[in-house]
């Protein structure tokens, strides 16, 4: 019973709980409805109300485009109206200029109708013509009166001289003779005396008999000799005759081109060009004063020297005259007088001065050496000077000379004469002095040969403000941007340093340091070597105290075999050992110049500074004393000390001698500072820029550079590369600022070659490309430029049969036809010669092209693989850089491209024979008269 109850109480509760849960149902349910009921009337709302927004925006953008056709429609309105406003204005803008040149011609036909008017009336006034021949003539009739007047008191002034002297000559011609008249009876009462005292002092003495005897017999003699009654005109005329006279010479700085009046050359330089006689005209070389005639003046049939060139040495001056040259800007903006001198081998052209003075000044504008072996004379055609008049053509010819070795490129010059006979003479003599200087085998001496060191369409070069050769193959550039590395033979750019604006170089192989004045406030810095390669740079050393730096050298003393590192502030020059580990420097001193330091090296454990007008050698460890090298207890010397002369090298020679260069000459002194020649150096032009080593000296002027030796004087060699200056100190890297501006590398022709110059074009389109490094860049002709350069090769016939080279190094060994079976061939022969036949230094003097022929030749045959040209030219197994080239780059994408035209094609031309030497026994005289008469028509 319990558990029948528990049971249904269970089953009623049970009951009551689904009750419940069916009425939640439900309500839950009415709900959703509900919910469902409301949603589906907010959707039909918003429905409705989108569809309204939407016909809204669609007629809003229908009358966004219909307004924007309108306008439209008025922007075109508006383009007509503007368009008829212009040609309204054009048209009445023609209008008014056409009315203006009309009243222009108008009124000018008038005044000229007025002039003729006025001229016909004066021709048919015959008063007027009477009235204007009296005034000429009355003025002439004045002309000469003065002159007749002036004659008149000349005369006058002369005659009363001449009475005076002659009065003077009267009283002094009877003194003479009262004084002879008294002289002879003295003699004849001395001779009745001593003839009265000759027997008794005979006895005493027989040596004075001996005397009165001879005075006896050479009083008789004197009295034949002398005239009884002498002549008055003849004593006057002996006693009037002057004795001659010495030259007082003295130093005189010339303002025009002036002669030698004994050997008839130029006295070039800038000042002090050479002695002048106070007295008379004579002037002469510092050289030529010995051998001059001492006589002042001189006499007339010495004075009158013909123009003349010796042959044996080239000098002397074979015609001057003044021409016209081409102005800088070109033919098109006219002609500027010029007066041309040839001169020792020479073609000088000083600018004359536009206005009232008409005398050239002492700086040559141009200078062109005759002995070059490109040099020639030509005449001109129309298609050749397409801005010249043509009345002045006939009268125009062309000067042409060497410019650049490698790639050879050669300068002309354009000069006009006065008439055809003066350019036929010019012509005439030119070539006919060419021809005999040639005959007599004067030839120029070549000491730097100019190459352009690399392309010129690399854009680091025009930027370049320092430069240093690495090696054979690398060429490190400072910019404005920092330090880069050339691979000349690889084409790769290496950026070294990003320091901003190098203005020096300066390497330590030695020590693995870089050293550079970089920055805007002119620090040095010091890098490693590693640089170089593209690595990071795991230092960039400052010295703080070197701030206003502006020229820094390296040298090694002999107490210590570590670089010594010289920075010039200013007066200041502070010393540094370099070292290959930390702390990498360590200074040592600090040295006071006597003036701002303008140049400066080491000689001999002393340190030569070069300052506005002297030079010093300091001591560098203190263990001497300092000597000026312009010694102020030499006069000679006080010249520099009275003027302002900028300091540009100096050069130690062998014996204690040294040559002091300033910008306006040079000066040999000895070890004390006094001067040790009286010659000195003259520049042909201001010059610009100076670099020198042991034998010769380069000056940069704006024409050109000029290179003298050191020892002998003689100026050696003109190379006609306008506007170039050096970057490095030796002289052997130079920008040329030219369009586009040229890396140009001075070899020097009796040394081996300090770099490896590869074959540049004008027409090179290489790039700079990026490699994997950030730091390299490789310079090629891009990918797609190289398919177009060989698809055009394959278009040209003549092209196409460049791509295939001649064979080279082989041996026949029997005729191979058709039909033989099968050909057996021969290697081609391999000659392994020693590493140290590779570079020989050539100091011949021949012709350069053939010596780069040699020495390519000699480097094919080193080669043990066999090579062939590639499709554009150019030779793979050429000239190998000292990097190794098989080394793999793990920064490189590919390798550099294999068509740049940095090698050349081996030569199988002979070995040149060397010119025969050039000294003839003979001293001959080259006149105008020993000239072609047919080339020199006057």
């Amino acid at each position: 019973m319990v558990s029948l109850l528990l049971q249904l109480k269970q089953g009623g509760r049970a009951a009551g709980a689904t009750q419940e849960h069916q009425q939640e149902l439900s309500k839950i349910k009415s709900e959703l409805e509900k919910k469902i009921l409301f949603y589906e009337e907010e959707l039909v709302r918003r429905e409705a109300s989108h569809v309204l927004e939407v016909k809204n925006v669609k007629k809003e953008v229908h009358d966004s485009e219909s307004h924007q056709l309108a306008l439209q429609k008025e922007i075109m309105i508006l383009k007509d109206k503007l368009e008829k406003t212009k040609r309204e204005r054009h048209s009445e803008m023609e209008e008014a200029v056409g009315t203006m040149k009309e009243k222009y011609e108008r009124e000018r036909s008038m005044l000229l109708e007025d002039n003729k008017k006025l001229t016909t009336e004066n021709e048919r006034d015959p008063l007027w013509k009477v009235r204007r021949s009296q005034k000429l003539d009355m003025s002439a009739r004045l002309e000469l009166q003065s002159a007749l007047d002036a004659e008149i008191r000349a005369k006058q002034l002369v005659q009363e001289e001449l009475r005076k002297v002659k009065d003077a000559n009267i009283s002094f011609e009877r003194s003479v003779v009262s004084n002879v008249t008294c002289l002879l009876s003295l003699l004849q009462t001395s001779s009745i005396s001593e003839q009265e005292t000759q027997g008794p002092k005979s006895e005493v003495s027989p040596s004075t008999s001996v005397v009165t005897a001879e005075q006896q017999q050479e009083e008789p003699i004197r009295l034949q000799r002398m005239p009884a009654a002498p002549s008055p005109t003849i004593q006057s005329i002996s006693l009037a005759v002057p004795k001659p006279k010495a030259h007082q010479l003295n130093i005189k700085s010339f303002t025009s081109p002036t002669q030698c009046s004994h050997c008839t050359s130029l006295m070039v330089g800038l000042v002090r060009q050479g002695y002048a006689c106070d007295v008379c005209s004579f002037a002469c070389h510092v050289s030529c004063k010995d051998s001059a005639p001492q006589v002042c003046p001189i006499p007339p049939e010495q004075a009158k020297r013909p123009l003349g060139v010796d042959v044996q040495r080239g000098i002397g001056t074979a015609y001057k005259g003044y021409v016209k040259v081409p102005k800088p800007t070109g033919v098109k903006k006219g002609w500027q007088r010029a007066y041309a001198v040839v001169c020792d081998c020479k073609l000088f052209l000083y600018d004359v001065p536009e206005g009232k003075s008409t005398q050239p000044g002492v700086v040559a504008s141009q200078v062109l050496d005759l002995r070059d072996e490109d040099f020639c004379v030509s005449s001109v055609l129309a298609s050749d000077v397409i801005h010249a008049t043509r009345k002045d053509i006939p009268c125009i010819f062309r000067v042409t000379a060497s410019l650049l070795g490698l790639p050879s490129k050669s300068c002309s010059l354009l000069i006009l004469t006065e008439n055809e006979n003066e350019k036929r003479k010019w012509v005439g003599i030119l070539e006919g002095l060419q021809s005999i200087l040639h005959k007599n085998r004067l030839k120029n001496q070549v000491v730097h040969i100019p190459q352009e060191a690399y392309d010129s369409t690399l854009p680091l070069i025009k930027a370049s403000l320092a430069a240093a050769i690495v090696d054979r193959d690398r060429i490190a550039i400072g910019s404005e941007e920092g330090l880069y590395v050339i691979e000349v033979t690889r084409d790769v750019i290496v950026r070294a340093a990003d320091c901003k604006k190098v203005y020096q170089i300066e390497l330590a192989p030695k020590e693995k340091i870089i050293i550079l004045i970089c920055g805007r406030n002119h620090h040095v810095h010091l890098y490693p070597w590693a640089s170089l390669d593209g690595s990071e740079g795991n230092f960039d050393i400052k010295l703080a105290e070197t701030k206003g730096c502006h020229l820094i050298t390296t040298g090694t003393l002999k107490k210590s075999s570590s670089t010594c590192l010289f920075v010039a502030v200013k007066r200041q020059v502070f010393c540094y050992e370099i070292h290959r580990t930390k702390p990498f420097h360590k200074k040592f001193g600090e040295i006071q110049a006597p003036g701002t330091v303008q140049w400066m090296t080491v000689f001999k454990d002393k340190l030569c500074v070069g300052y506005q007008s002297g030079f010093s050698l300091l001591t560098i460890q203190g263990d001497g004393q300092s000597i000026n090298l312009v010694n102020p207890n030499d006069p000679s010397l006080i010249f520099l000390s009275q003027q302002s002369f900028d300091a540009l090298c100096a050069v130690e020679l062998s014996n204690e001698e040294y040559l002091l260069c300033f910008s306006h000459m040079g000066v040999y002194v000895d070890s004390q500072g006094r001067r040790s020649r009286m010659q000195e150096l003259m520049w042909p032009a201001t010059p610009v820029a100076c670099s020198c080593n042991s034998s010769y000296v380069t000056v940069y002027s704006e024409y050109g550079v000029d290179v003298f030796d050191v020892n002998t004087m003689e100026w050696v060699q003109t190379i006609g590369l306008r506007r170039i200056r050096p970057l490095n100190m030796d002289g052997t890297l130079n920008l040329l600022n030219c369009e586009p501006p040229r890396l140009i590398y001075f070899k020097n022709n009796f040394a081996g070659a300090a770099l490896s110059v590869p074959e540049t074009s004008d027409n090179s389109k290489k790039q700079m490309l990026r490699t994997r490094s950030k730091r390299r860049f490789v310079f090629k002709v891009p990918e797609e430029e190289r398919l177009q350069q060989r698809r055009e090769m394959l278009r040209d016939p003549e092209l196409r049969s460049k791509m295939i080279s001649n064979p080279t190094n082989f041996n026949h060994v029997a005729h191979m036809g058709p039909g033989d079976g099968m050909q057996v061939l021969m290697d081609l022969p391999l000659s392994v010669l020693p590493a140290a036949q590779d570079e020989k230094p050539c100091p011949s003097t021949t012709n350069l092209s053939r010596q780069q022929q040699q020495q390519q030749q000699q480097q094919q045959r080193n080669k043990t693989y066999i090579s062939w040209p590639s499709s554009s030219g150019s030779d793979v197994g050429g000239a190998m850089p000292s990097r190794s080239m098989s080394d793999p780059d793990q920064e490189f994408d590919k390798e550099p491209d294999s068509d740049s035209t940095k090698h050349s094609t081996p030569s199988n031309s002979s070995n040149p024979s060397g010119p025969p030497s050039p000294n003839s026994p003979h001293r001959n005289q080259l006149t105008l008269d020993g000239l072609d008469q047919s080339t020199c028509d006057a």
